[in-house]
């Protein structure tokens, strides 16, 4: 039994060194000279705004995959949502975020809601800006913290507007699940606007720059911003401090090279964390682990109690 969990642990680990490693070798060299011009968030999230004349809003509740045009500072983007509608027009709405550079976009997605089970909620996942093309959530978003923004910016404009359709469209409330950097991004929505009845957090932190600098670290790449310069523009935990205690529900991983338990964990304090026995990328494999962490939330919430 002891050898079996080092042995797992080992591979765990040097699966999330070996992703990190391709990742890290990808990151443009721009983005070091961005940190000193860069933008707020809050503008730039001011600045993206979903076209409607390019984007047929109206029907993005309906089954399948729908296109959503952004209007952004960097220029127009091409996001996706794949849509999967309960039978009761009543149900929640669960707005799932998926992981950096996870292609295809609905990958963990498929795998948690898989088959031909009605799940008693809508569901439906966002594709992030600069997720068409493997690779280019880096050399495009990574290009500049401008772009970092952008990539987090679209998704919650997208996130607004589905939130909006379907809670109009009758929605009993609206829980936000994402992973890795969909929980950054789901936090960052309820920080910023506390519309959501739970936030279930999975594999990720807010403290994005913590994240940043351990993986330069790991592989001895310098960096040509402070610590503090990058925390002052890359930590969220301002926004994550704005979510309600008793509404997040955040999971880690304890062999996580991505975000380590020993630097992450105690950003979460009094909330109910919830850790399992793997790294970043087995853990996101692991799909009856994550259906069964987003289950017991929504089982916690009124009309799935």
């Amino acid at each position: 039994m002891w050898k079996q969990l080092i042995y797992g642990r080992s591979v765990a680990e040097q699966l999330d060194k070996l992703v990190l490693y391709g990742m890290n070798r990808q990151v443009p060299a721009s983005l070091e000279t961005s940190y000193h011009v860069a933008p707020q968030l809050d503008t730039v999230l001011a600045q993206t705004q979903v076209n409607r004349k390019e984007t047929a809003v109206y029907a993005l509740s309906s089954p399948g995959e729908h296109a959503v045009w952004l209007d952004s500072p960097l220029g127009p983007l091409r996001c996706r949502v794949r849509v999967r509608p309960a039978v009761d027009p009543k149900a929640p709405l669960l707005i799932y975020h998926p992981g950096f550079n996870e292609l295809p976009y609905t990958s963990s997605w498929g795998r948690i809601f898989s088959g031909n089970v009605l799940f008693p909620f809508h569901t439906i996942c966002i594709q992030a800006p600069y997720h068409e093309k493997w690779g280019e959530p880096l050399t495009k978003g990574f290009a500049s913290v401008a772009g970092i923004y952008q990539i987090f910016a679209g998704s919650l404009r997208i996130m607004q507007v589905m939130q909006d359709l379907f809670e109009r469209e009758g929605a009993a409330y609206t829980v936000l699940a994402g992973i890795s950097w969909g929980g950054i991004t789901s936090m960052l929505r309820e920080g910023m606007f506390q519309r959501s009845q739970a936030v279930i957090t999975m594999l990720s932190s807010p403290r994005l720059s913590l994240a940043m600098q351990g993986i330069a670290d790991m592989f001895a790449r310098e960096t040509a911003v402070s610590r503090e310069e990058m925390q002052s523009l890359l930590d969220f935990t301002p926004y994550y401090e704005q979510c309600s205690p008793d509404k997040l529900f955040p999971l880690l991983g304890e062999y996580d090279m991505f975000f380590p338990m020993d630097k992450h964990a105690t950003v979460f304090a009094e909330r109910p964390l919830t850790t399992v026995t793997g790294g970043h990328i087995t853990t996101m494999w692991q799909a009856p682990i994550l259906r069964e962490h987003i289950m017991r939330v929504m089982r916690q919430q009124p009309s799935l109690s």
